[in-house]
This record gives structure tokens, sequence and C-alpha cells, in this order.
């Protein structure tokens, strides 16, 4: 998957919580850091369609490389275009923390001022530079240290989860690599399903009302990322599933049943157009949501049959109707 998709949706919200904080602070706390002069030569010459949030962070969130990443952070600036990981946001930490350059508290400031955002998190910010000025040993100061908004959040939570899917992906490829052909070509089908549904159980599944939305969308997403990389890497250690027919038919019946109650209390409680007592979830975003499992399901039934031929499919149902039947009721069992 496109590691990009993880953070796509949070970008469109960033210039909404710039928008409604406003440019300045209330209190003031930026008018002696605006006027600090930003030294021409610090700018150099970045490279053509360069990223600066992988430059500073490194496509794993270990490190980059900090003098290409203010280059391209102060292109970035020229451009004007805002960058959540990007322009004043990248030379606030390298002037903050002394990476690549010179440490500059002073620019350091300017540019915390000049990213703005929520008040409370550009006074936090102001406050927390004022602590690293005052303790050299302060750990490294980064844009995501003092958020207060749901917005934000939902930003600093994505380059997390954008991180993790690197270094996820190096586990993958380690996994596979005694994998025959056709099992990779199963795989394939397997990962376009699993990214279907894990869409669908990240947004139609979790109650996305408030700023902090797009957190929780991509929470709910990673733990499902998560788990699965988990699951079979125990497989492939030979920790198989020990399911049987009978196992599957029972848990069959009780997906239905507990689908059937889910739906059924999620148009109980939308009492009103305006208001439902699960927030956005809605019946027909689970319908959407099992639809695309049942796909997901038979992608993986048709997978392990390629990779581990003396399991049953009945085997793999009865896992998989089990942790989907935990997931639906956990839409309305929870406190």
């Amino acid at each position: 998957m496109d590691r990009t998709r993880l953070l796509a949706p949070l970008l469109l919200l960033f210039p909404l919580a710039l928008q409604a904080a406003g440019p300045i602070d209330a209190d003031g706390l930026c008018a002696p850091w605006r006027e600090i002069a930003v030294p021409a030569t610090d700018a150099g010459t970045p490279l053509p369609g360069c990223d600066t949030m992988t430059l500073y962070y490194g496509a794993d969130g270990k490190g980059g490389d900090p003098e290409a990443a203010r280059h391209c952070a102060y292109a970035d600036r020229a451009a004007g275009d805002g960058k959540v990981f990007g322009g004043s946001a990248v030379l606030m930490m390298l002037y903050a923390n002394g990476e690549g350059v010179a440490r500059d508290l002073r620019l350091a400031r300017r540019f915390a001022c000049e990213y703005g955002g929520a008040p409370a998190e550009v006074s936090a910010r102001l406050a927390h530079l004022q602590r690293v000025e005052d303790d050299a040993a302060s750990k490294r100061f980064d844009v995501c240290d003092d958020i207060t908004s749901g917005y934000m959040a939902g930003f600093c939570v994505g380059r997390a989860a954008s991180f993790a899917h690197v270094a996820r992906e190096r586990e993958w490829q380690a996994l596979q690599s005694d994998w025959t052909p056709a099992q990779k070509a199963a795989w394939h089908s397997v990962r376009q399903a699993a990214d279907a549904y894990f869409e669908y159980a990240g947004s139609a599944e979790i109650d996305l009302t408030g700023t902090a939305r797009a957190a929780f969308s991509v929470d709910a997403r990673q733990l499902l990322e998560v788990q699965l990389l988990d699951d079979v890497q125990a497989f492939e250690r030979g920790r198989l599933p020990g399911h049987t027919a009978a196992d599957f038919a029972r848990a069959d019946r009780e997906l239905n049943l507990v689908y059937g109650r889910v739906r059924s209390e999620l148009r109980a409680g939308a009492t009103a157009p305006e208001y439902s007592l699960f927030g956005t979830i809605t019946a027909d975003g689970v319908r959407d949501t099992q639809r695309a499992w049942l796909r997901y399901r038979d992608a993986w039934v048709a997978f392990a049959a390629t990779r581990w031929p003396d399991t049953p499919a009945d085997t793999w149902r009865a896992w998989l109707t089990e942790s989907r039947t935990q997931m639906l009721a956990s839409i309305v069992d929870s406190p």
C-alpha cells in the first residue's frame, strides 16, 4: 500500500485547523520573535521534488538528512504550501535541535510562530523552546510534542503510522522471502482485499465525530495492520489455528446473530437524522464493511490453500469468523 494514503485524509484537514486558530495568538507571545531575521544563506538549493518530511525524519522516522531537509523546508516555505511536516515546522525543529545547522532558538521561536496552529499549541511550543534554552540536555524537540488540538493529533498519529508502515513492509519482505510465485500472487489478492476491508473498518465502524476523528481512523486501521502481520508471523512459525468444520458452523451462526443484532441496534440508535447514539456508525456502514470482510475472508482462504495446504479451509473460516464477530460486537457493546 502507498504510505502516503495514511496521511492523505489528515492533510486535507490542516488548512481548517489553521483557519480556525487564526495566525496570531491572543496573548501576543509571538510579537518579539516575528522580526527575527532569517539567514538567506541557510536556504541552500533543494533537490527537485524533494520531500521535507522524509528528508528530516527518514522514511522510517529514525533520522534523515538534516541539511537536505533544511534546503527543502526553505523551498516549502517560499512556496507557501503549508505542509504539516514541512516548511516552518521542520525549520523550527532544525534550529531548535541544532541539526545540520547551528542551534538558534530565536529562529526556532520565529518559525514556531510562523507555523501557527491552535493558540494553546503556539504558546506551549514557545514555552517548550524556553525549557530547551534553559536545559541544553533537553530531549529532541518535535512539532508533535506540544499538541493540544484534535486536528494536530490526527496528523501526528498519521505520521507515526507512516513510519510504522515502512517498518512493517520490511518485515513483510523478510517474511515472504521463501514464498513461491503462486503464493505471492495469492497474497496480492489478500492484500487488495485487506486494504478495502481495513479502510471500511477504520471509517464506517469507528465513530468519527469530533476533531480527533482522523486519529481514531488511523489508529483503527493500524490495529488491523499490526494484527495481520502478527498472525502471519505466528503461522509461519507453525502456530496454526486448530478450528474444525464444526467450529466454523458454530462461529458462522454466531456471526449472523451478532451482525443482525448490531445493525438492529444501530438503526434503533439513530433517533433523528442529525443524531445517533453511535455517532457516525450506521447500519449501512456495517453492511458495507461486512461485504468487504467477506471478500477478504475468501481471498485469505485461497491464499492459505497455497501456503499451508494441510490446514482445511474451514479452519481458516472459523478463525476469521470469530475475529470478525468480536469486532462487530464491540461496536455496540463498548462502554
